[in-house]
């Protein structure tokens, strides 16, 4: 359903978001815990609807939400952690999924917010 230009996108984004869960899976073991197991494919398809999505504009509105909803969690993630360096993780994963969003935003002609701020 993607145009050869936002296919080249997402793949790039997607390596991003592996990058924040090895991160994630790091700082989860540095600190004693165990990161849960990921789920099967099926089952994210199935929980976000995918079947649905006809077209590229559903896949980048879906995509938008996804990421507008990361970069808030991991804002409101902040407050609550007791070591700087995962203020700096969590600030950084925030500041990509940010940066996600604003491309899919263009890509979707949406237009720029006009309060800020737009997260948190």
């Amino acid at each position: 359903m993607l145009s050869p230009e936002v296919l080249k996108t997402a793949l790039t984004f997607q390596g991003h978001h592996k990058q924040h869960r090895d991160d994630l899976i790091a700082a989860i073991k540095r600190l004693g815990g165990s990161p849960v197991s990921p789920k099967a494919l099926k089952d994210y398809a199935t929980e976000l609807g995918a079947a649905a999505l006809k077209d590229q504009a559903g896949v980048l509105r879906l995509a938008l939400k996804l990421e507008r909803g990361a970069t808030n969690a991991y804002l409101g993630l902040i407050p609550s952690l007791a070591q700087s360096d995962l203020y700096l993780l969590a600030a950084r994963t925030a500041a990509d999924e940010a940066f996600h969003a604003a491309v899919l935003g263009n890509a979707l002609n949406e237009a720029i917010p006009q309060k800020a701020p737009m997260f948190g």
